[in-house]
Formats: C-alpha cells, structure tokens, sequence
C-alpha cells in the first residue's frame, strides 16, 4: 500500500497507535467522543423513519467503542503507580475532533452526501496524504459506498436531500 508511505513520519510512535491512550489528554479524548456519541444518539432518536436506523447504529457503535477506550483507559491509568506530567492532546486529534464536530453540524444543513465529498478531502490533505490521485480514489470510494448503503440498501436519497 503506497498510501501509507505519503504520509509525514515526523511524529512520535505513541502518537498513531491503536492501544489505549492513558495520558489525561487522551483519556479527555475518548470522553469528549463518547459525549458527542451520546448526543447523536438522542438526535437520532428523533428520526422516526427508517433513514434513522444507520444513524442510531453509528452512534451506538461510536458510544460502545470510544466508552470502551475511556474505561480501558482510566484502568491502565489507575493500575500504574508511577505519576507521569499531564500530556496535552496532539494536533491531530484536536483537529480530528473539531472536524468531526464541524462535518455532523455541516451534514445537517448541507446533507450528508455534500459533507463527505469536502470532510474526507480536506481531512486526508491535512493528515499528510499529498497525491491528489489518492485523495481523489478514496473519496470516490466512499462516496460510492455511501450511494450503495443509502440509496440501494437503505433506499433512502442521500444525494437529493438533507437525512
């Protein structure tokens, strides 16, 4: 995969790795993504038609998931008996948090469909990946896979209008 190879190597190993964050600033992290789950879980309640089913199944996965990490978290935090200095969150996940904030209240106004063809540009070119051919491919892929979810399984417009 070249992909990944594009991508800028100047930043710490702990800063990418999947495994649990326990610094305060990744655990404050993992709370904030488990509080915005949460929010969209209860606007999701409020769409009484099936297009509010994928949205309830994302915000239940991203409650269980990021609730998960924060718990996981906190443990390994509590089981270490060592105090370690607070270390502040990196830039990438503050911008990938307030991105990610923007995108949800953009989709509302825009339509879900619109949003993703700016979020997922602009997020992989901030992240690192510079060839144009990538970012191009990568959004044409979701945005193929959003048509195929919505439109054919679903049957629900993305494209036509606002979810």
């Amino acid at each position: 995969m070249t992909g990944q190879a594009e991508q800028f190597t100047d930043l710490p190993e702990d800063d990418e790795s999947p495994a649990p964050d326990t610094s305060v600033g990744g655990i404050a992290f993992a709370s904030f993504i488990t509080s915005l789950g949460i929010v969209f879980l209860v606007q999701s309640m409020q769409i009484q038609s099936q297009a509010g089913v994928w949205p309830r199944i994302l915000a239940i996965s991203l409650v269980l998931l990021a609730g998960a990490q924060t718990i996981s978290a906190v443990l390994q935090r509590l089981r270490r008996s060592s105090h370690h200095s607070i270390a502040l969150p990196s830039w990438r996940r503050l911008f990938t948090a307030a991105w990610l904030l923007g995108y949800c209240v953009a989709s509302q106004w825009v339509g879900f469909g619109v949003a993703m063809l700016v979020f997922v540009p602009v997020y992989m070119f901030v992240m690192g990946y510079r060839r144009p051919l990538w970012i191009v491919l990568i959004t044409a892929g979701f945005a193929v896979g959003l048509t195929f979810v919505f439109d054919t399984v679903a049957n629900v417009p993305v494209w036509s209008s606002r979810l």
